[in-house]
């Protein structure tokens, strides 16, 4: 009696693929990606009572500096692919139990959603991901270690950083807010205001930001990391009020980080940003996303 067909949409992990051997058997991977560098399968979204999730499994892989994406065919989602050396920005970013990555570049903007079970997994991916995004880092010297050791990061950040950085990734300057905590009082209750903490750090090889802001919100059990390809910045700015400053990130192709900052900090923040001019314009535009039925 032979055994049933596995379906892919039953598995909850995330897990690293080798070959096209690894790839889930009803996943319709064409041939023509055998021989990926890095592959990832994520598994869908948890189903609700009525077995619907809110996105497909996908199997994801990098072959011939391209980022392909295939859906699960039952899915009805197009597979798609981006050029590594036209992406602008990478997110990747967690709240709990919920992950995603965001890629940005050109006139495409995609971003996938993914459960954290198999983190270990999804880091391995990413590493591998930047080491062809981004090149090998440059070895860390003295002077970029005790960058990374002031300010005091505490805890949360100092461990998003840590575990964000490459081996030997080089960090030339930091610029951080701590999360911080207002209290006031309305009618007779204490109401207590929580706002983001955010940390800019310029690397041999990119700009990288991390945050524990989640939709405009403190979120005390997450953080994102964004970051951009240094030969994609073109212009830096610091715009300020009374109470806050804010530090402007520009690209070429219309990607514009722009990160709020407290407004004692305008000095600092405007130190960090001349740090940044050395920063060579971005090259001329190339072809964007597309759909994988337009190469494959």
């Amino acid at each position: 009696m032979s055994a049933p067909a596995l379906d892919s949409r039953d598995y909850i992990v995330a897990f690293e693929l080798e070959s096209i051997a690894d790839c889930p058997a009803d996943f319709q991977v064409s041939p023509k990606l055998s021989g990926f560098e890095a592959g990832l399968f994520l598994p869908r979204d948890d189903p609700d009572w009525f077995g619907r999730s809110a996105y497909p499994p996908r199997v994801i892989l990098l072959r011939d500096g391209y980022l392909h994406v295939v859906a699960h065919p039952e899915a009805a989602e197009p597979g798609w692919e981006f050029p590594l050396e036209h992406l602008v920005a990478v997110e990747a970013g967690h709240m709990l139990l919920k992950g995603w990555f965001r890629f940005t570049g050109c006139a495409a903007d995609k971003t996938l959603l993914f459960n954290m079970r198999g983190y270990r997994a999804v880091s391995r991916f990413m590493r591998r991901f930047r080491q062809q995004w981004l090149g090998p880092p440059e070895a860390s010297s003295a002077a970029d270690l005790a960058a990374v050791a002031e300010p005091e990061l505490g805890i949360k950040f100092g461990y998003a950083l840590s575990a964000e950085l490459d081996r030997s990734e080089a960090v030339r300057s930091l610029l951080f807010q701590p999360p911080r905590e207002s209290r006031g009082r309305r009618w007779f209750l204490t109401r207590v205001q929580r706002t983001p903490g955010d940390l800019v750090a310029l690397t041999s090889r990119r700009l990288l930001w991390i945050s524990d802001r989640y939709r405009a919100s403190y979120a005390p059990y997450g953080t994102a990391a964004s970051s951009i390809r240094l030969d994609r910045v073109v212009g830096t700015g610091v715009t300020s009020t009374a109470h806050e400053c804010a530090l402007e990130i520009r690209t070429a192709l219309g990607v514009t980080w722009t990160i709020p900052l407290a407004g004692d900090r305008r000095s600092e923040t405007e130190a960090f940003a001349s740090g940044l001019s050395s920063i060579g314009p971005a090259p001329e535009n190339g072809p964007c996303c597309r759909s994988a039925a337009e190469r494959i």
